[in-house]
C-alpha cells in the first residue's frame, strides 16, 4: 500500500472521480465570484482593469498551446475560420456547447454557446465573463492574428439570457 499511486490507495469509479471534479470546479467558481467582488469594492475601476490586462496577457501566452493542441496550422490562421477551429476546440474542452455558428466566413466568426459549467456561481458577478474571458480571447485572437479582433459577449448566460454569443472580425 506505501508504494501505491496516490490516485490507486483511495479507488473510485470515473462517473465519482467526475462528480468530485465537479465539486472543485463549483467551488473554485465561486471563490472567483468572491475574489472578484471583494477586491472591485476595495480598488474599484483600477482593480477591474488589472484584471482586465493579465487575462489579456493570459490570453497572449496560451496561443502556442491552443494552437498546437487543436491541430489547427499556422497558415489557416490567414482568416476568421482558423481561428474559430481554434475556439471551437477550446470552448468543446470546455464544456461550452453550441449547434454551428451563426457565422463562419473568412471575415467572421459569430457563435452562441449554449452551455457553461460555471454559469450558476459567476451569475454572482456576470461581468466576470465581459472582463475576464473577452479578455482572455482578444489576446488570445490578436495574437493568432492580429488582423482579426474579437468583439466581446453581445448576450451572456451570467446575464439570463439563452446563451453567449460572441463575433470575432476581421480588422479593415
Amino acid at each position: 500500500m506505501q508504494n501505491m499511486p496516490e490516485y490507486e490507495r483511495y479507488p473510485v469509479s470515473e462517473a465519482e472521480m467526475g462528480q468530485r471534479y465537479k465539486n472543485w470546479v463549483d467551488a473554485l467558481s465561486r471563490y472567483t465570484v468572491i475574489a472578484f467582488n471583494v477586491g472591485k469594492e476595495v480598488a474599484g475601476e483600477k482593480y477591474v482593469e488589472r484584471v482586465r490586462e493579465e487575462f489579456y496577457k493570459a490570453g497572449q501566452r496560451s496561443a502556442k498551446h491552443w494552437l498546437e493542441a487543436s491541430g489547427v496550422k499556422e497558415a489557416e490562421l490567414a482568416d476568421c475560420r482558423g481561428l474559430a477551429k481554434v475556439q471551437d476546440f477550446i470552448d468543446d474542452g470546455y464544456a461550452n456547447f453550441w449547434e454551428g455558428h451563426i457565422e463562419n466566413s473568412p471575415r467572421a466568426f459569430e457563435k452562441e454557446l449554449l452551455t457553461c459549467p460555471v454559469v450558476k456561481p459567476w451569475s454572482r458577478a456576470p461581468e466576470l465573463c465581459e472582463i475576464m474571458l473577452a479578455a482572455s480571447m482578444d489576446g488570445l485572437v490578436k495574437t493568432l492574428n492580429p488582423k482579426c479582433e474579437a468583439k466581446g459577449f453581445s448576450k451572456l448566460l451570467t446575464r439570463g439570457d439563452k446563451g453567449c454569443r460572441f463575433r470575432v472580425e476581421m480588422q479593415e
